[in-house]
């Protein structure tokens, strides 16, 4: 199990994370949280792909959590990139790494 925690800056699209060589990170949940009272929509990319897209739609809510139950694989070198509003949310990552074929 791999969790990659991120809180999102000033950047409009930031790396996350970078899968290390010869490892596959294989996404399976995606948690977003927001103290400030804001519902921004998040988009994930994976490298300039996008695969994921989230709202947090009820700001009193505060936070949304995604699955994926099928999981969404990046390969080695790729990296998990955030194309969010500025100092907008919090971001845990859940998955895991398996070698690379």
């Amino acid at each position: 199990m791999r969790v990659v925690y991120y809180e999102a800056a000033s950047m409009l699209a930031e790396v996350v994370y970078t899968v290390p060589s010869g490892k596959v990170f294989v996404l399976t949940a995606w948690t977003i949280s927001n103290e400030m009272w804001q519902n921004p929509t998040v988009r994930l990319l994976r490298d300039d792909e996008r695969v994921a897209i989230a709202r947090i739609a009820d700001p009193e809510r505060a936070y949304v959590h995604m699955t994926f139950p099928t999981g969404i694989a990046f390969g080695p070198g790729v990296r998990l990139v955030l194309d969010a509003p500025p100092n907008s949310c919090q971001h845990y990552f859940y998955g895991y790494e398996v070698d690379a074929a």
